[in-house]
């Protein structure tokens, strides 16, 4: 047998370098899979619980929604059992309509003639109106009432 020359020597090192990085490129490969592998884990979780919370979002909106129905009947039956009532109490609509044209501007004399009230019951209105418009108007000034 022949002592092997420096090409096959070469060779023969070439060819254990080239065995040793495919070991190299195979193990980070092997590190690179458990890595994705871990990361797809990470991300069906997060998945998971994304479609929880829209879930739970959802769901609470419905809730909001079927509250707020409850509330805009309420609040209609309530309107209308306002105006049965204002229907029902005949007595009550010219003060109702004496009030809203004293806010207007309206005189004593225009509520006597237009709600058909006594002179001193329009007066009494427009006295009140006149009272609470000062009081909104300059809410820190106190009155002071005697009696005499």
């Amino acid at each position: 047998m022949s002592t092997p020359s420096w090409f096959e020597l070469a060779a023969l090192v070439l060819a254990f370098c080239g065995l040793g990085l495919a070991l190299l490129a195979f193990a980070h490969i092997r590190r690179l899979k458990g890595r994705l592998d871990e990361a797809r884990h990470e991300t069906h979780l997060l998945i998971k619980a994304l479609r929880n919370e829209s879930h739970a979002m959802g769901s609470g909106a419905i809730g909001m929604g079927h509250r707020l129905v409850e509330v805009e009947k309420r609040l209609n039956s309530t309107v209308e059992r306002q105006m049965e009532m204002e229907q029902r109490d005949p007595g009550s609509l010219p003060y109702a309509y004496a009030v809203r044209l004293v806010e207007m501007g309206a005189s004593v004399d225009d509520l006597v003639n237009n709600c058909g009230l006594a002179r001193v019951e329009a007066e009494l209105i427009t006295l009140v109106h006149t009272e609470l418009k000062a009081q909104r108007d300059a809410p820190d000034r106190e009155e002071h009432y005697s009696i005499n």
